[in-house]
């Protein structure tokens, strides 16, 4: 149940996004934007840490986690966010979305390449309508 409001939230503060980003970097070139982004959100979190008295569990994080906790930031937060800017800037966001809404696929393969994860009949048929839907769009 908790869980369940969470994601609901979830959606809709990612459903309003593009809005506010395609209107944000309609005068700007995308890696200013990514750049504008990333400091706004550097900024909240270190002083959201620093006020919850959490900022010495940065120093704890053992090298391997930070590694690929960095690798995630740089795959999504900065070339992600920066190839999603491109595209929004230079096409419908209701074109760019649906798309970029597509990384379950990208997951999912990876998942079952590097991670050994299985793939089952509800993930194949999961796969397909994501698929189809987006050639819908």
């Amino acid at each position: 149940k908790y869980g369940l409001g969470f994601a609901l939230l979830s959606a809709f503060l990612w459903g309003i996004t593009p809005v506010f980003e395609k209107l944000g970097i309609s005068k700007v070139n995308p890696l200013v934007g990514v750049t504008i982004r990333s400091l706004g959100i550097t900024i909240i979190l270190l002083a959201v840490m620093f006020f919850s008295g959490r900022l010495d569990e940065l120093a704890a994080v053992d090298k391997t986690s930070m590694l690929y906790l960095i690798i995630g930031g740089v795959t999504a937060g900065l070339l992600g966010v920066w190839t999603y800017f491109n595209a929004l800037k230079h096409s419908p966001s209701n074109m760019v979305v649906p798309i970029a809404a597509s990384y379950p696929l990208v997951a999912m393969l990876m998942s079952i390449l590097f991670l050994g994860e299985k793939l089952t009949l509800s993930k194949g048929v999961g796969t397909l309508l994501i698929v189809l839907g987006i050639a819908l769009l």
